[in-house]
């Protein structure tokens, strides 16, 4: 477990890493007007806006994140250095601009153990391939099967965000 925890560390004091994460902060409020725009394209093929209240503050943020789709289940897979996702981690009223509209949404965050954890390493496999998952050393099959000996490293590597659409609304403010 040690191990586990000394990579993580070791990936985030990488220059790769470092640079990576400047360019997404210069980049995102940009992302986050053109997704917000009927210009988003191709681009909101694969990302969409996440708005989201803070646990302590109540303020509403918004952050363009990476998706995976089926029907009103959306798959947010994140490392655990971007801090938003704990603002849903016990359940929360979210909002999700999808194909240029706004939907009301609950997000959770999935844990190893929970029972929808495998159905949604499967739908993000299926939809945007292992890649994602591998490269944050999660060993994830073709298929999105995460091995029993890897699960209970795979939530301190990358947090599952399960989130269910509810309905569409009009533009926030």
């Amino acid at each position: 477990m040690e191990a586990l925890i000394t990579d993580t560390v070791k990936f985030t004091d990488t220059r790769q890493f470092k640079v990576m994460r400047v360019l997404v902060g210069a980049f995102n409020p940009a992302v986050r007007r053109l997704l917000g725009s009927r210009f988003a394209g191709p681009m909101a093929k694969s990302l969409m806006l996440l708005r989201f209240r803070g646990r302590t503050s109540g303020r509403w943020h918004t952050t363009p994140v990476g998706y995976a789709r089926e029907g009103n289940q959306v798959v947010v897979v994140t490392m655990p250095v971007y801090r938003w996702w704990r603002n849903v981690v016990d359940r929360a009223t979210v909002q999700l601009r999808l194909d240029n509209q706004w939907f009301d949404a609950n997000a959770r965050l999935l844990r190893p153990d929970d029972p929808a954890y495998d159905a949604a390493v499967a739908l993000q496999v299926h939809k945007r391939g292992p890649n994602m998952l591998r490269g944050l050393g999660i060993p994830v099959t073709d298929e999105g099967q995460v091995p029993a000996a890897a699960r209970a490293d795979a939530g301190k590597r990358a947090h599952i965000v399960l989130i269910e659409l509810g309905s569409r609304i009009a533009r926030p403010a």
